[in-house]
């Protein structure tokens, strides 16, 4: 599979996917949307917002940073939600493949949201570090981990994309 991401200018990233890849991507926000609303003791936003202070002495330090700033960052993931579902509307599409050009704030909102919906699926599968990406057909979550390591995936390339 080529590169889906490439540095076109100083200031822009063009992103190449399959019209198969756009369909699966074009999902996947407002299912994070969702779970970004299920609260704190959710699983997932557990992963996506964990504690700044990891010391038990400073329990009151975390609690009042949770305070302060959690909102704020789940407004920032929102709003990364909102750029990249606005990109993939704005895309243009040929016969073989999807097409758009993300400016850099766009392209980083695309690289938080690749890396949240992977950290979010990776807790909904249970997957720990030692997860290699390889998938056994026979696994009933094969799809899912499939899908985990497509992300995964899109994330390097737009990181390689983005370092060039």
């Amino acid at each position: 599979m080529a590169g889906s991401f490439k540095r076109v200018g100083d200031d822009r990233v063009r992103v190449r996917l399959a019209h198969d890849e756009v369909a699966v991507l074009r999902g996947l926000p407002d299912q994070l949307r969702t779970v970004l609303g299920e609260g704190e003791d959710e699983p997932v936003n557990q992963r996506l917002f964990p504690p700044a202070y990891l010391d038990v002495a400073d329990i009151e330090q975390d609690a009042e940073y949770q305070r302060l700033m959690h909102d704020d960052l789940v407004k920032e993931k929102l709003a990364n939600l909102d750029l990249v579902t606005d990109t993939l509307a704005r895309g243009s599409t040929s016969v073989r493949r999807w097409t758009v050009e993300l400016t850099d704030e766009e392209a980083a909102a695309w690289l938080g949201v690749l890396n949240d919906l992977r950290l979010a699926l990776g807790v909904r599968l249970d997957i720990t570090e030692d997860f290699d990406g390889d998938v056994d057909d026979a696994d009933p979550r094969a799809p899912a981990l499939r899908l985990l390591s497509y992300l995964g995936w899109l994330e390097e390339q737009l990181l390689d994309a983005l370092q060039t």
